[in-house]
């Protein structure tokens, strides 16, 4: 069977919190690239076209769809209905903090279709990662 090497991409509008009152809107796509199977990167698109990008364990995301998950650097939770939209809250910290909505419906569709190949996806890396151990012990 041959490997499906695309991205997983989900274009979506994100809501950066400058405060609990004042929500601006940000372009965001999360991206899934099966060479690296455990993770995902966000993508956040200023007015300007700068890009911030971070990249984290999908499985984090997946698990503040229902419950705060991520510790460090990121954490994601489940936000309130703001409106009529439940939302996902990720906090980016590091040299700066970024707090940033993102709708829930279209994270839990991105998570769904990444839970789908995941693990079909690190099987073929481990079976890389296992041939080149063994060619390392062969030089040893």
């Amino acid at each position: 069977m041959p490997i499906d090497n695309r991205p997983v991409r989900t274009a979506t509008t994100g809501y950066l919190m400058l405060s609990e009152e004042h929500l601006v809107p940000v372009a965001a796509e999360l991206v899934y690239r099966p060479r690296d199977p455990l993770a995902v990167s966000m993508v956040l698109c200023g007015p300007d076209g700068v890009e911030a990008a971070w990249t984290f364990a999908w499985q984090i995301l997946a698990q503040g769809l229902v419950a705060p998950a991520g510790e460090g650097d990121l954490r994601v939770r489940p936000v309130p209905a703001r409106g009529t939209t439940p939302a996902v809250e990720l906090r980016m910290t590091s040299s700066f903090t970024a707090r940033v909505l993102l709708p829930a419906r279209e994270i839990g569709y991105f998570v769904g279709k990444i839970r789908g190949r995941a693990h079909v996806d690190a099987s073929h890396i481990r079976r890389s990662l296992d041939a080149e151990l063994s060619a390392i012990r062969e030089a040893i």
